[in-house]
């Protein structure tokens, strides 16, 4: 096939759009994971599940702070060096399609294992509010991004 084919074929969004795709996807995977979190955790005990909801927030805070916010920043920074229009998938790098590949088998991985509920809802707290919390710099990049663009 040629080039030219496949390039019309190719769904092509403006920064402002590739932005908004991004916050949005982070936000819903991390709502999707907190609440994910919370569900394996309702035929457990109250205490071990509410241990597990605190620190994982906790935890969901300072890995956003120390890891998610820089990945944040580089997605900003290659959604701004694309052209003008470019295709919509490719608002993540390569590299951050592999970690969501690793992510996304990671947690198939651990709902497999044999590990107590309050652990996994620790876990899947701690991953879904650190996305959640860092999607706002997409959402702040989103907002600021001219309209028209």
């Amino acid at each position: 096939m040629p080039p030219h084919f496949l390039d019309r074929l190719t769904p092509r969004a403006y920064p402002r759009t590739r932005l908004l795709t991004a916050a949005t996807v982070w936000t819903c995977v991390g709502a999707f994971l907190c609440l994910k979190g919370v569900y394996l955790s309702l035929n457990t005990p109250l205490a071990p599940v509410l241990a597990a909801l605190v620190t994982g927030l906790c935890l969901g805070m300072l890995k956003s702070r120390i890891i998610f916010d820089r990945v944040a920043g580089k997605i900003v920074g290659h959604i701004g060096k694309k052209p003008r229009r470019a295709c919509l998938g490719g608002l993540f790098s390569v590299r951050n399609w592999a970690l969501i590949l690793v992510m996304a088998v990671f947690g198939r991985t651990l709902g497999a294992l044999p590990v107590h509920a309050a652990i996994k809802t620790g876990i899947y707290v701690m991953v879904g509010s650190g996305l959640g919390y860092s999607s706002r710099l997409l959402w702040s990049a989103w907002k600021s991004s001219p309209a028209g663009a």
